[in-house]
């Protein structure tokens, strides 16, 4: 772990929650070897070590891992029953192919993971009498945007008629599965609905922030597929794990919630050129149509209601560009 990232890690573990909640606890996170899931390990085990937490994590990936004494790493399949004998007290679902190339690659996967892996996931809530089951929803539920930020109430167009589609529809499903099992087994359930995530990932990314960086890391000119305009919202690595954090402590039951960065007023060719200043390159215009990318042109979040559990980000997205950029650089 790098400097920065390290830096990270403790910043949003000091934060002022309600962090007794989990201790003595188990958490069991599906994508435990994600990008989300490895944030939230990475700050379990600091609370862990320099605060006496003794909080637990049980680890679902496909291909497990080395587990250590804060972490558990089990190989799953969650798209089939899960067979767990330990104690579990949360269940964060954060399983999912995340980013256009797995979309279109194994569209099927997409939704199954989510949807079936959601299902298993909650049926193991229920066994377990569990204290809360948080889901990770996304931005793309909203589809396409409007002119305005869009909040949690706000229902947006989605052509359902495509393959691409399978991930927004998908993460609506899982949704309205965790009211459906809040209503009839009385799962306590929580909702966050993530932005664009930005951050020093360790896994191949293709969404079009992710390829911005990896040419600015290389010393290249930057990409533009697109005439750049579009307009969305973000969140560097360490919002996206405190605002998942907050809303698994304080968020109220069946209530879903917005997690972004706040919106710079920057479109998509605005961050290519920033990071392409980040380099000393240009970016360089390649206009494509390309079937697994978002046709959504607007895409911006409204973060009133987060912010009423007396959550903030603690960066801005430019800034957590810029340590992405030096995270790389300094790996």
């Amino acid at each position: 772990m790098t400097s920065l990232e390290l830096e990270d890690v403790k910043t949003i573990a000091e934060l002022p929650y309600d962090w007794d909640k989990l201790n003595g606890k188990t958490l069991l996170i599906s994508g435990g070897t994600g990008f989300v899931g490895t944030f939230i390990s990475d700050v379990i085990r600091y609370r862990n070590k320099h605060f006496g937490s003794n909080t637990k994590i049980v680890s679902l990936s496909r291909h497990g891992g080395e587990s250590d004494d804060t972490v558990t790493k089990l190989a799953a399949d969650i798209t089939n029953p899960i067979l767990y004998d330990g104690k579990v007290d949360f269940i964060l679902h954060l399983a999912s192919n995340t980013h256009p190339a797995q979309y279109a690659k194994d569209p099927v996967g997409t939704i199954t993971t989510n949807i079936i892996g959601c299902d298993n996931l909650l049926k193991l809530a229920v066994e377990k009498k569990i204290e809360r089951f948080l889901l990770a929803s996304s931005v793309e539920i909203y589809g396409q945007g409007t002119e305005a930020p869009m909040d949690e109430k706000y229902c947006g167009y989605i052509d359902c008629n495509n393959a691409r589609a399978g991930y927004n529809e998908a993460k609506r499903t899982c949704e309205a599965l965790c009211r459906s099992y809040e209503s009839q087994y009385g799962v306590n359930v929580v909702i966050a609905r993530l932005a664009r995530t930005v951050g020093a990932d360790h896994k191949k990314d293709t969404k079009a922030m992710a390829q911005f960086m990896d040419k600015a890391v290389a010393g290249e000119d930057i990409i533009l597929k697109s005439k750049g305009n579009q307009r969305f919202s973000y969140s560097y690595i360490a919002d996206t794990a405190s605002g998942v954090l907050k809303v698994l402590l304080d968020g109220a039951s069946g209530e879903a919630y917005n997690v972004s960065d706040e919106d710079e007023g920057m479109t998509l060719g605005d961050y290519a050129g920033f990071m392409a200043r980040l380099a000393g390159k240009k970016v360089v215009f390649d206009i494509e149509e390309n079937a697994s990318v978002s046709k959504a042109s607007y895409a911006l979040l409204s973060i009133d209601k987060i912010k009423k559990l007396g959550w903030k980000p603690m960066y801005s997205v430019s800034d957590g560009l810029k340590r992405t950029y030096q995270i790389y650089k300094e790996r």
